[in-house]
């Protein structure tokens, strides 16, 4: 019941690359552009309807989206430097990139876009826009899913901290922290101070009702202090939660982490307040209205990718850069772009977009796009019924059986990303985690809903990139018995038909999944055969099947034990974002000095040979770390309704790098 401490990291939204450098220098062909005419959309006034699976975060901030579902609205919004082809090769979008790789073991990128391009409201688009974009990536106030100082980009992180001598002082308040605040240290007074001031790290949601915490307190073994508490103040409720979670649950939080960023925090506010000030980030420099150079301190093979993935936003719409202060960027949920389309505005689960007449690729065939939610037991026969244009139906032989009655049109993309179940390090045991592991029939689960669809893998890496140890074998066997061995490990024992700890407690474990309330989902059946067993063995496994939105929550607050996603938009072996003790996305609290040390190592190294060899050691490692648990890569479907979309406008050979979404302004509609 806590949050992991989300910690900068790489946006979504970011393409990143796992492709070598083929010598010194390397270069892509640029597009041309001219002005937009102002043409009207050939198809003024038709709307076509987009179904997507699950609701929205509502994001609609190029800096602050997360969810793929956010992210594939804002996507035609805006538009990036460069994005991938069919083959995940780097292709210019809105303009190019090349890169030299200096004698001095620096790499330096230059950054160049297409003359000639717009806004949606008409104001031209420069370098100084990209510019802008990096910047607020790079400023210390920025608390979105990704910050520059993380990238090894020359000048960043004297920036962030606003003075060239921050590597003696972010050391001594490393130390400093370490000394007062490490698990080991803290006083119980800081301890509770840190729940109280993070709200438990995020998971206290202002609930004081004493019907839902008098069992809870109770069976924590404070009743007492419950009944001579006012349960209905919200702040003394807050205060006894904070008691009972530091007295049974101190190793489930990480109060270093809070008291570090509140010490850096104070150390650049103070910088900031001073007279003396870093301007500017070094590595990144202006050439002319349209380039600029940006120099890595050393080789990064997701570099290209990164320089060329973040979207191009508009200085003049989103405001002047005040670094220190960027929470009102942050903050504007009405994004204007230079995409294909304009967001118009969201309602009932509905995005719409509307054909942005100045888009340099040239304007849209469809008037309006609605992107909405439909529940995927419902979408097929939405499009039957006419309601839904193109949808994203989930690849099983039912819906392709059904598909081909109901007389749709549908393409099968082998998907770019794969199914996992995430444990949480901070709430379970090495041991239990690895017992669970043992427990999930992932082959069964994973082939009695997808059939051929889908294919069982065993690493957590995507099965398609070149790093992949496609001769890796089963780690966790499904076996009750080794399960067992590893929970003897952890410290339980049967006593009674029940499995307890040395203090008594139950082995009680929840796992989140997101099967539409009705275990719709290919890795259900994993989740009721494992809960089935552990059972019979004395424990419990508390199954919640929940709408995507709740499941986020669970996995983003720390109250999910396991949770059960897929990581889509993989391109590369950098699995930092996810498994490094700084990550991001690092959901699980894993925090391992090895593993961060050969993640990096991977990240240098330019030889494929070399790369496949490290990346099959940091993917065992994981394994052995019971991180994150691989189930499966599937087929997607793209569903098309062939009454009111005209086929030929659909792209050929789609992949799970390029669909109809990278072209959707060519879509037409019968």
């Amino acid at each position: 019941m806590k949050n992991l401490k989300k910690v900068f990291a790489v946006m979504l939204v970011l393409f990143v690359s796992f492709s070598l450098f083929a010598g010194a220098a390397k270069e892509t062909a640029s597009t041309t552009t001219t002005a937009s005419d102002g043409k009207v959309p050939a198809q003024a006034e038709k709307t076509l309807v987009i179904a997507v699976p699950a609701t929205f975060e509502e994001k609609w901030n190029p800096f602050t989206a997360e969810s793929a579902y956010d992210q594939q609205v804002l996507e035609q919004v805006f538009v990036t430097v460069t994005r991938p082809d069919r083959n995940n090769e780097l292709v210019p979008y809105a303009g190019n990139v090349t890169y030299v790789l200096n004698p001095d073991g620096t790499v330096t990128y230059t950054v160049s876009l297409n003359e000639g391009m717009y806004f949606s409201d008409g104001e031209p688009v420069t370098i100084d826009d990209y510019i802008y974009t990096l910047y607020v990536l790079a400023d210390p106030s920025n608390t979105s899913p990704i910050n520059l100082v993380n990238y090894d980009i020359k000048g960043v992180e004297a920036y962030y901290y606003d003075t060239a001598d921050y590597s003696e002082a972010v050391a001594g308040m490393e130390a400093e922290v370490a000394e007062k605040y490490a698990a080991d240290v803290i006083s119980k007074e800081d301890y509770i101070a840190y729940l109280i001031a993070t709200d438990l790290e995020g998971w206290w949601d202002g609930n004081a009702d004493p019907a839902y915490w008098a069992d809870y307190a109770a069976g924590e073994g404070f009743a007492d202090q419950l009944a001579a508490i006012d349960q209905n103040d919200a702040d003394q409720m807050l205060a006894l939660i904070a008691e009972i979670e530091y007295t049974n649950y101190a190793d489930s939080y990480d109060p270093y982490t809070y008291y570090l960023n509140k010490v850096e925090q104070d150390y650049i506010s103070a910088n900031l307040a001073g007279s003396q000030h870093v301007e500017t980030i070094s590595g990144i420099v202006r050439v002319d209205d349209y380039t600029c150079q940006i120099t890595y301190n050393s080789v990064d093979i997701t570099a290209e990718r990164t320089v060329g993935g973040v979207y191009i936003v508009p200085e003049h719409y989103y405001g002047d850069y005040e670094k220190g202060n960027v929470q009102g960027i942050l903050s504007n949920m009405k994004p204007v772009g230079s995409g294909p389309y304009t967001f118009e505005g969201f309602a009932d689960n509905i995005a719409t977009l509307k054909a942005n007449p100045n888009y340099f690729e040239g304007v849209p065939n469809i008037g309006y796009v609605r992107i909405q939610y439909v529940p995927d037991t419902d979408v097929l026969q939405a499009m039957a019924n006419g309601e839904v244009d193109i949808s994203n139906p989930t690849g099983t032989q039912q819906n392709i059986d059904e598909m081909k009655a109901l007389g749709i049109e549908y393409d099968l993309i082998p998907f770019a990303g794969y199914g996992y179940a995430g444990f949480n390090c901070k709430t379970l045991d090495n041991n239990v985690r690895k017992g669970i592991f043992s427990l999930m029939n992932r082959e069964s689960s994973v082939k009695g809903y997808y059939g051929d669809i889908a294919n069982v893998i065993e690493r957590p890496m995507l099965p398609t990139l070149a790093e992949y140890p496609h001769d890796a074998t089963v780690y966790y066997p499904y076996s009750v018995e080794n399960a067992l061995a590893y929970f003897a490990a952890a410290g339980y024992t049967q006593k009674n038909g029940v499995l307890v700890n040395e203090e008594g407690k139950q082995l009680v474990v929840n796992a989140y999944i997101g099967g539409e309330g009705m275990g719709d989902h290919p890795a259900y059946a994993m989740l009721t055969g494992a809960a089935e067993d552990l059972a019979s063995i004395g424990g419990e496994l508390q199954i919640n099947d929940v709408p995507f939105a709740v499941l986020q929550a669970a996995m983003n607050d720390g109250s999910a034990d396991i949770w059960v996603m897929a990581w889509g938009n993989v391109t590369t072996p950098d699995k930092r974002d996810q498994f490094a003790s700084t990550g991001g996305q690092n959901r699980y609290g894993i925090a391992d000095p090895e593993l961060d040390a050969i993640m990096d190592e991977i990240m240098q190294t330019l030889d494929l040979d070399e790369r496949r060899e490290l990346v099959s050691e940091m993917l065992d490692m994981a394994m052995d770390l019971a991180i994150e648990l691989p189930i499966y890569q599937r087929n997607d479907i793209i569903a098309y309704n062939p009454m009111t979309v005209d086929m030929t406008s659909i792209p050929e050979n789609s992949t799970g790098f390029w669909d109809y979404t990278q072209e959707l302004w060519k879509v037409k509609m019968l």
